[in-house]
């Protein structure tokens, strides 16, 4: 179960409700529940408490009428999807069936941690690699003699 965090204003007793308010909906549907549909159990308590404190969401009732007619015209129409849970393990899926983590779900640290060291296919120079390097005076070095045809521009 991920970490709970609190509404900043929620009291002591309100928290308690809170967790109460999960325990009777785990309990009540009877199965483990995905954090897409864990989502919709943290989303009801919180309206619960809400409404029992009498804190105002701000909305009047024709907004919330509006709102609650897209809703259901938007789930008529079939647009309202919910993501799969690899989408909350942080996985790409792709099409031939292999998955990966999401690079953007690794902490910065990790990034860091992985560019300050050397890659292991990096091949160093060493001393008998000079064979690779063409000589400034060879006579195919071509790009050297392009160089020395160049003008060159002294102030």
């Amino acid at each position: 179960m991920p970490k709970i965090i609190y509404p900043s204003h929620y009291s002591d007793e309100d928290k308690a409700i809170y967790d109460d308010l999960l325990s009777r909906g785990d309990t009540m549907i009877g199965k483990k529940l995905s954090e897409n549909e864990r989502f919709m159990l943290d989303l009801a308590a919180k309206m619960t408490i809400n409404q029992l404190r009498g804190y105002d969401s701000g909305y009047t009732i024709p907004e919330i009428e509006e709102m609650k007619a897209m809703h259901k015209e938007a789930a008529r129409a079939g647009t309202i999807e919910t993501p799969p849970d690899n989408f909350y393990d942080d996985l790409i899926k792709l099409s031939d069936g292999t998955t990966f983590k999401h690079p953007l779900s690794y902490p910065a640290e990790y990034y860091y941690d992985k560019n300050k060291q050397v890659p292991d296919d990096l091949v160093t120079m060493t001393d008998n690699d000079n064979d690779n390097v063409i000589d400034e005076n060879a006579d195919d070095n071509y790009i050297a003699e392009q160089m020395k045809s160049m003008p060159v521009n002294v102030d």
